[in-house]
């Protein structure tokens, strides 16, 4: 894996920290991390933005929300989502690239919300998204964000191989029942079943952190 140069993260951390204060004036972004469950608070805590100025190099990201990708020694990549919450333009053109809801950089993916990997914890859980690792970590559920079957690096369950229990949380479809699949049988992992046509973000923003441990103990 080819980790980011001293001037690729000084740059990436000058892009997080504008993202970040633009979304301090931004109504539209905030009005929509509300309507996700996230606090002020929590946006701070994971360096959330939003693309309104973009930094050179980033102009086709403007308008998207920003998701830094964060390890101790900083900022080493970024995701930039969609801020509509039903957007028909996502749903026309994901297949052919024209308005895909996540938009990612050029470098190889990796883990999302690593610094949970510290947390004094027994336990870890694994979702897909962003959005969903953001959400259990905030509810008091160490999370990582993991990008998928194809996506995933042997050293990725080198990472994750001392917590003495692993929950992946998956969503019911057939990417999610895959994905779910898979961690079962690489890492052990229970899955914890989500209500169809619901995520890990949704039932939180509906039943609050006690509707995510609710399900663990179903």
């Amino acid at each position: 894996m080819e980790l980011p140069s001293p001037r690729q993260k000084a740059f990436f951390e000058q892009a997080a920290t504008s993202y970040q204060q633009q979304l301090h004036a931004d109504t539209t972004a905030q009005a929509y991390l509300t309507s996700r469950g996230i606090s002020p608070a929590v946006a701070s805590t994971f360096r959330l933005g939003v693309v309104r100025q973009p930094l050179v190099g980033h102009e086709r990201y403007a308008g998207r929300l920003c998701l830094p990708y964060i390890t101790p020694a900083g900022v080493v990549n970024f995701t930039f989502r969609c801020l509509a919450l039903q957007c028909e333009r996502c749903k026309a053109d994901a297949d052919d690239g024209g308005h895909p809801k996540y938009m990612n950089t050029q470098l190889e993916t990796t883990l999302y919300n690593v610094l949970d990997l510290g947390t004094p914890s027994q336990t870890i859980h694994v979702c897909e998204g962003e959005l969903d690792a953001l959400t259990l970590s905030a509810a008091g559920l160490p999370a990582i964000g993991a990008p998928g079957v194809k996506s995933w690096k042997p050293w990725y369950s080198i990472c994750l191989a001392d917590f003495a229990e692993v929950f992946v949380w998956a969503d019911a479809d057939t990417a999610g029942r895959k994905f779910a699949s898979f961690m079962e049988k690489e890492l052990k992992a229970r899955r914890v079943a989500l209500p169809i046509g619901e995520d890990v973000n949704s039932v939180y923003v509906r039943a609050g952190a006690e509707g995510l441990h609710h399900l663990i103990r179903g």
